[in-house]
């Protein structure tokens, strides 16, 4: 979130860093109540949670927050909005925190990933799928940054630059504002997934003629208000979380919507007004959103990200656990393995194609096979995924083994 160096009668810091920042008793001359009123009228429209709670909880200084609103508010006010922060009960983080950063660390590299996850930089030939699906996404560590909270430098964090469009909250009769109305009220957790459902569908409805994020036809896409708007809706559920001190998996609809943050990213780099740092904008939410459900989307989409951000290793580990993850039935399951084949780096091709082909029977063993189109699908993800082998691996024993095991699957799909 860029804010550019503003200048007051105050002895603030310079952009130089020349001047002497002002004393906390200094800050300590706002009126609290008038900063709540303020902050909820001025910036609010920002800062989902309405209240400044993220201002608290990340632990911005009062310099920091004073520069930031005297670009909306005069600076007695501004102190105010200081004064009513500092009042919040939050056990404050870092500003610098990358919330829900998978094992509380940034890998320095994708070699670095595979050397921690199986300490060395391969597939290995003896892991089953019962014990790649206890391998927690969400406590493996990646070389895949999370986004800060708020970024002067970038658009690398949660918080949007802008407001949620008013055509969103005024759909359906202002439905969305409503129930975001609702939810301010209670701060529980089902007015939190009805607000977020009602906002997903206001940004994407093509009844919406003020919705950003409509991608059918893709001319109605507006790349930068989608991104800003989901930001916005990603960033109210992410605050409930730190509010109530959650880290597990909540309903579904809340990491969609930071999934959905990456997909704006990833569309608009089809546009001629991609986002700032698209690919890792793509990269970083999307890998936010599946972590905390595994089984959810289809792997080709992060598995492309990852591997244009050179990261093939992490690309394989999210196809292949994604692949273990999916429910009775899924046909996704059968394009995992195509995507293996697609995406792993050329030494891991053998050994990852084998795990989906050897999962693949698994699941034919202890669940009927798919039926019609289903079946044709799978038959094809199949084929696909030892072509694709073949020309990135060449003819050999590796290969032979790959078409032995495709045979076998083919042949428990029947048709």
């Amino acid at each position: 979130m860029l804010v550019g160096c503003l200048l007051t009668s105050l002895p603030l810091a310079s952009c130089d860093g020349s001047a002497t920042a002002p004393s906390d008793d200094f800050l300590a001359v706002g009126d609290p109540l008038l900063g709540r009123v303020a902050f909820q009228a001025e910036c609010a429209g920002c800062h989902a949670t309405r209240d400044g709670f993220d201002l608290a909880f990340f632990a911005f200084t009062d310099t920091t927050i004073l520069r930031r609103a005297v670009a909306h508010v005069d600076t007695a006010t501004a102190l105010d909005i200081v004064a009513h922060v500092r009042t919040l009960p939050v056990a404050p983080e870092s500003e610098e925190a990358r919330i829900f950063q998978p094992g509380g660390e940034v890998l320095a590299s994708d070699v670095h990933f595979a050397a921690r996850l199986f300490g060395f930089d391969g597939w290995p030939l003896d892991l089953t799928s019962d014990a790649l699906r206890r391998v927690d996404p969400l406590g493996t560590p990646v070389a895949v940054p999370f986004p800060l909270w708020s970024s002067e430098e970038d658009a690398l964090d949660w918080m949007p630059d802008v407001p949620l469009p008013a055509g969103v909250l005024s759909h359906r009769g202002g439905q969305p504002q409503a129930l975001l109305d609702r939810y301010y009220r209670s701060l529980s957790f089902v007015d939190l997934t009805d607000a977020v459902a009602v906002l997903r569908l206001a940004e994407r409805d093509p009844a919406n003629p003020d919705a950003p994020c409509v991608m059918e036809p893709f001319e109605r896409f507006r790349p930068e208000a989608c991104f800003e708007s989901r930001r916005w809706t990603a960033s109210l559920g992410a605050q409930f979380m730190l509010r109530y001190g959650l880290t597990q998996p909540m309903n579904r609809l809340v990491h969609d919507a930071w999934w959905d943050v990456g997909n704006a990213a990833r569309r608009s780099l089809q546009t001629d007004a991609p986002v700032e740092h698209a690919v890792r904008n793509w990269v970083q939410w999307m890998y936010a959103g599946w972590a905390f459900d595994p089984g959810r989307h289809a792997s080709v989409y992060l598995a492309r990200g990852l591997s244009e951000l050179g990261l093939g290793r992490h690309a394989a580990f999210h196809v292949l656990r994604a692949q273990v993850s999916r429910g009775p039935g899924s046909t996704q399951a059968f394009a995992d393995a195509r995507n293996a084949a697609r995406f792993a780096p050329v030494h891991w091709i053998h050994p990852t194609v084998r795990f989906a082909y050897l999962h693949l029977l698994e699941r034919l063993e202890s669940s009927e096979p798919p039926v019609g189109e289903g079946a044709a699908e799978a038959r094809e993800h199949v084929q696909a995924a030892y072509a694709i082998a073949g020309r990135r691996l060449g003819e050999g024993a590796e290969l032979a083994e790959l078409a032995e095991l495709r045979d076998r699957v083919l042949d428990r799909i029947g048709g």
